[in-house]
């Protein structure tokens, strides 16, 4: 039976957490914390029948106060065993696959392959709902997994039933990295491998750039929750990256947000955008190319019970007047060079303030194409002071000369619409190691207006 973690990136709310829950009586003092290759993870003492996260809240730990907004509530397994090797706990995956090969062996297979396969299980693998992801390197790759394959062509779909009966899931694939290709701008899982389950519509041309609502319904949406905040996105079509966690946080502490606009010029499913929504922005301004990030953007902002309004590229934004119709969040689907022309027309009705305080560019490897939009709706802000986030992947060697570089070219196209403002650095946050000596990094620059 699943056990409720709390999983953490910042080494300080370990301790208050761990403290908090002991008071409570909620600590799970047999298995403590542990530290992933995500973060920490805090045990509670708490036990779940189902392994869907959709029906639980942070509601059930009150005591944790302000600290929610640095937790992540998870599902870990609890139906270990111990190791023939050692003390050491089988993962719930190796424990399941394990359970299920053993029945389907054939008789050519040694127990000594039979170990070489669940050496091969992948230790990090994820549960979002009742889907199962598993990281690229997997027991698949290997000769000993192969083999039992070529023994009997129905052998992998009877594993994978029955794995996925065990793990509590209905649809099983494994991970690969997001093309960085000129040809996958809308940044597609392109080599995502669906292993059991019914994931939707055969993926073409036609149902990736222009998806039916048919092609939307039958789709899988897998679902988390992060800080309290509910996200949507579908697996074969959109990406998800469980790292950027600790930037969603941090975003969750910035000022000047509340009541102000927010413009998030790569919003995906709404990884920054519903922190922003989350501080109190009103409203998020959303722009997105991909359409599948649009629904997964449209139904994570219905889970989170926040008012969203979709606007295509060949329509008219009509903006709502009243205070009690704002939408908390506003995604116009198309690309984001539109989005200047876009506020010069909501600029002229006067019951607009277009008062934008951040400006989100979250495109990795780097957002600079961007760069020259976000300058200009910084000018055309009513605040006086406008925060540009500006995410990129940069080799650490390479972090303060990239630092340089980005002031000063954000300050050549300050000058060219506004000689009287200035932009300087003001923090450098280094969100996760996405490579070998490649940090993902968000500089906070900060236009001033004089």
């Amino acid at each position: 039976m699943p056990a409720l973690a709390f999983r953490t990136t910042d080494r300080q709310i370990v301790k208050a957490c761990k403290t908090v829950l002991e008071r409570s009586g909620h600590f799970d003092k047999q298995r403590g914390i542990e530290k992933d290759d995500n973060g920490f993870l805090i045990y509670t003492n708490k036990s779940v029948e189902n392994a869907d996260l959709e029906t639980i809240t942070l509601q059930e730990f009150p005591e944790l106060g302000d600290l929610q907004t640095s937790l992540e509530l998870i599902l870990v397994s609890t139906d270990a065993q111990k190791s023939s090797l050692g003390s050491r706990s089988l993962s719930s995956l190796k424990h399941a696959v394990q359970s299920v090969l053993q029945p389907l062996m054939v008789p050519s297979v040694s127990t000594e392959q039979l170990v070489q396969i669940l050496n091969k299980v992948p230790q990090r693998y994820y549960i979002y709902g009742r889907f199962l992801l598993l990281s690229s390197s997997s027991f698949e790759s290997i000769p000993e997994w192969q083999s039992l394959a070529q023994h009997d062509a129905s052998f992998a779909n009877e594993f994978y039933k029955l794995l996925a009966d065990k793990m509590n899931v209905t649809h099983i694939a494994l991970n690969a990295p997001i093309s960085g290709d000129n040809d996958n701008a809308m940044r597609k899982p392109t080599s995502l491998v669906c292993l059991y389950g019914d994931f939707g519509l055969n993926v073409d041309r036609e149902s990736i750039l222009v998806p039916s609502r048919e092609n939307f319904m039958r789709e899988l949406w897998a679902v988390t929750r992060q800080n309290s905040i509910s996200q949507t996105w579908a697996p074969r079509y959109t990406m998800f990256s469980r790292g950027n966690i600790k930037e969603k946080a941090r975003v969750l502490e910035f000022e000047n947000v509340v009541n102000k606009t927010v413009a998030d010029l790569y919003a995906g499913i709404g990884y920054f955008a519903f922190s922003y929504a989350q501080r109190g922005a009103v409203p998020v301004l959303c722009w997105e190319i991909n359409p599948w990030s649009v629904e997964g953007l449209l139904r994570g902002a219905k889970a989170n019970k926040w008012k969203a309004q979709l606007v295509q590229h060949s329509e008219d934004w009509v903006i709502e007047a009243k205070k009690d119709s704002i939408p908390n969040l506003v995604v116009f689907l198309e690309d984001n060079r539109y989005a200047i022309s876009r506020i010069r027309a909501a600029t002229a009705v006067d019951t607009f303030n277009f008062n934008v305080s951040h400006i989100n560019m979250g495109l990795l490897p780097s957002s600079e194409e961007s760069w020259s939009i976000a300058i200009e709706l910084a000018a055309l802000s009513s605040e006086d002071n406008v925060a540009l986030h500006v995410h990129a992947n940069v080799a650490q060697s390479d972090i303060d000369s990239w630092s340089r570089r980005t002031e000063f070219t954000l300050r050549q196209l300050l000058d060219e619409v506004s000689s009287s403002s200035s932009v300087a650095l003001t923090h450098i946050e280094k969100i996760k190691s996405f490579a070998p000596g490649v940090m993902h990094i968000c500089g906070d620059f900060l236009v001033q207006k004089r």
